[in-house]
């Protein structure tokens, strides 16, 4: 368990004098923060926007029978310790969402439901295969200071490539199309732009030996638990336990090292700041957007901030007046919800699972190019937008095809979130484009001085989850620890 979500560090023998600065209020830099707090060490977080969170934001009004919706990150895994540590901490409950035998994931390619049995036969046909060969030659892990000669060629390689050339059919066969849309929308970018090491590692930890409910397409993440009332209660929670209050509506608009060694935080219509040390903890797609010229960022840190993938992904959750997917149809078996398909859409799930009421919620997750044809262009809107409206019956069309019954039991309540469109996001979350892997993935979190970097987008194991901001972000406070205790760096 990490110790930012377990047992405070014993304190330091007299609290810092040192001014920490730590920009962005997402649950990176509030547990930054925290971890700090725990150890003795005072702090001052600011944030751009009027809100604590950052990509922690719940829907708490919007829905019938008063359930819960996420704009941004939802699903926490079996093994996300530090999210899991926080919450119980926190005396926030869990719902466990696993798996029910008599419900099933749903898949309908090229006009065709494809059984998960027909998919789990498939991957063991040669698709597991290749993927063990292509993992072996990788190694445990690739980044910018250790990959092997096959890695880098695998780096260099798309994940639409990659299917083409390892699975019998490609794009072209069901279990191909399966998987391409599958990663599309998992990091929210066309797979023609990805790094063919996002499926190796993720696909290759898929180490389930039956068909079970559905295929394992994202290997070891079983997406099992959410925070009980909304993951947004987290963040908001950590903020009130810190004794030095979040600053927000300070968006920081440059950072600049001073001839002392300090730094000088500028924000847009509000006094600048000095602090000795910094975490950042904003995304990269925002951060490019700040002037850091004054900041002594070596070169490979601004390649880093500034060519990370920038994933656009996107929510259309609508509310139905029962959760009819579960019941028998035309599709196989009875679902829960999760759907596959090149029908008009790419992904669906269920978010009313363990909810109270009648009522079910579907989300119409996409990614990429997808993503980007969508009528509604706000970053987040309700039914009451004429655009989410127009998206929301585009869906229903392609939801027809697939669970049938979809447009008369809609209760014409819908969420449209597109958070790459938020300036205080930039994306959804981050992803390795082609090549990205060898040329800075790692680097993302080294230091540059006394300026100190936090985020899902630091992470190696968890880009791209709520556990890589959390994780993250008490790696970056105990960097700062250890150098205020005089232990060496990294």
């Amino acid at each position: 368990m990490a110790a930012s979500s377990a047992f405070p560090e014993a304190a330091l023998a007299a609290p810092s004098k040192a001014r920490i600065a730590i920009v962005g209020a997402g649950i990176a830099g509030l547990n930054a923060a925290l971890t700090l707090q725990d150890a003795g060490v005072a702090s001052t977080v600011y944030e751009a926007s009027n809100r604590i969170g950052g990509r922690m934001f719940s829907a708490t009004s919007i829905w019938a029978d008063n359930q819960v919706s996420e704009w941004c990150g939802e699903l926490i895994d079996s093994d996300h310790e530090t999210i899991i540590g926080l919450a119980r901490r926190f005396g926030l409950p869990l719902d466990d969402f696993a798996g029910n035998p008599s419900l099933r994931d749903v898949y309908k390619l090229f006009g065709r439901y494809y059984t998960v049995e027909q998919a789990y036969e498939d991957w063991r046909g040669g698709v597991q295969q290749a993927i063990a060969k292509d993992l072996e030659a990788a190694g445990e892990s690739t980044t910018y200071d250790k990959f092997t000669p096959e890695g880098r060629k695998l780096d260099q390689m798309s994940v639409a490539e990659w299917i083409e050339s390892r699975v019998p059919g490609g794009r072209k066969s069901q279990i191909g199309a399966l998987i391409d849309v599958a990663y599309a929308i998992e990091y929210g970018a066309d797979t023609t732009d990805q790094s063919a090491l996002n499926i190796i590692y993720l696909l290759g930890a898929n180490k389930q030996t039956d068909a079970d409910e559905g295929f394992h397409v994202f290997g070891a993440s079983d997406e099992r638990y959410h925070i009980r009332g909304g993951n947004q209660q987290l963040p908001v929670r950590i903020a009130k336990h810190l004794r030095n209050p979040v600053q927000l509506g300070m968006r920081m608009t440059s950072i600049a090292r001073n001839d002392d060694g300090t730094y000088a935080l500028a924000f847009d219509g509000h006094p600048s700041a000095t602090a000795d040390l910094v975490i950042l903890s904003l995304p990269f797609a925002v951060l490019r957007k700040i002037d850091t010229s004054g900041a002594g960022f070596d070169a490979l840190k601004n390649k880093a901030v500034q060519e990370l993938g920038r994933g656009q992904s996107g929510k259309l959750q609508l509310q139905f007046s029962s959760r009819y997917w579960r019941e028998p149809g035309p599709w196989p078996g009875r679902g829960n919800g999760l759907s596959y398909t090149d029908e008009g859409y790419q992904n669906t799930w269920e978010v009313s699972r363990r909810q109270f009421g009648a009522s079910g919620i579907l989300n119409n997750y996409t990614g990429g190019s997808t993503t980007a044809a969508k009528t509604t262009k706000a970053p987040f809107a309700t039914a009451a937008d004429a655009n989410v409206q127009q998206d929301a019956k585009a869906f229903l069309g392609g939801l027809e095809e697939v669970f049938p019954g979809g447009t008369a039991k809609w209760n014409g309540r819908a969420a449209s979130s597109l958070p790459a469109l938020d300036p205080n996001f930039g994306a959804a979350y981050s992803y390795w484009r082609v090549g990205q892997y060898t040329s800075f993935a790692g680097y993302e979190k080294v230091r540059q001085g006394n300026i100190f970097f936090a985020g899902e987008h630091c992470s190696v194991d968890y880009q791209g989850y709520m556990e890589g901001g959390a994780s993250e972000g008490a790696r970056a406070a105990k960097e700062i620890l250890d150098q205020l205790r005089g232990k060496p760096g990294p």
